[in-house]
């Protein structure tokens, strides 16, 4: 049981962490709050907040934000290697539900392969991690989960849960008021696509991984094979010039939806006059 001593300073610095937080209006202020404020209450080199469906465990159906202070691990990174990073969070997911606590800490001691598993992925980058603390919340509107992995080079985390439970909140309020980094650094880059060199079905399929569908949703929906729908964003990805389904979601983030319905329209009236 903690001294009143020890409460009464918890408290304290608690009350300062998120009195801070009310100037957070950009990333990197709430880059720098999370090192320099709540860095007292939960020792840390990066937080990485990823959201969406978990259970489809299917890369392109998660979001990804990461305040990192790691050289060379920033959000465009992750979602770079968003394949492999999303199979090391559907470990955490599944280490999550099957404990049935929504903070817990993994480590090398106890949990050395997921660990290992992350650190194959950016290996110099994560070379000196050696524990994780993970919180998990479950959104009961949207049914969206999200699990925030605070990644340290200490070798053993203390859980304080009540701490937890009474900080997360805010951190997880001050991300939902900033713009997502995924989504400023696609900005530009969206700014530059055209998407009018995409075909009548081409924009149908796309404007379902806006909305977050699967490949077998789409398939579907659009009364084609999964391998058709794999071949159409094959050739979306080379002609928008990314690689990856995560980089789609995070540059279609930009386009309206009623703009893809009315490039859909122009170019179905092109294919019928040309």
């Amino acid at each position: 049981m903690m001294k009143k001593e020890s409460i009464n300073q918890y408290v304290n610095i608690a009350t300062a962490v998120i009195q801070r937080s009310h100037q957070i209006k950009t990333h990197l202020d709430y880059f720098v709050w999370l090192q320099n404020s709540v860095a007292e209450l939960i020792p840390h080199d990066m937080l990485l907040t990823a959201w969406g469906d978990f259970r489809q465990q299917q890369d392109g159906q998660l979001h990804y934000d990461a305040a990192s202070n790691l050289k060379d691990l920033r959000t465009s990174g992750i979602i770079d290697a968003s394949d492999r990073v999303s199979e090391f969070l559907g470990d955490l997911y599944n280490y999550w539900i099957a404990s049935g606590s929504d903070c817990f800490v993994i480590d090398s001691a106890g949990q050395s392969a997921i660990i290992q598993k992350i650190k194959t992925v950016f290996p110099e980058q994560l070379l000196e991690i050696n524990s994780l603390l993970v919180y998990a919340v479950r959104d009961q509107r949207s049914s969206d989960e999200c699990l925030y992995v605070f990644f340290s080079k200490e070798y053993k985390l203390d859980i304080n849960a009540p701490m937890m439970d009474f900080i997360m909140p805010h951190i997880d309020y001050i991300l939902r008021k900033i713009k997502p980094l995924e989504q400023l650094d696609m900005l530009a880059e969206a700014d530059g696509v055209s998407l009018s060199s995409l075909s009548e079905r081409e924009i149908e399929v796309i404007s379902w991984i806006k909305a977050g569908k699967t490949n077998q949703e789409i398939g579907m929906i659009l009364s084609i094979s999964q391998n058709t729908v794999k071949s159409h964003l094959k050739r979306i990805f080379q002609k928008l010039n990314i690689g990856r389904r995560a980089q789609a979601v995070a540059l279609l983030a930009n386009v309206p939806s009623n703009k893809l319905k009315q490039l859909q329209v122009q170019q179905g009236t092109h294919s019928v006059y040309n």
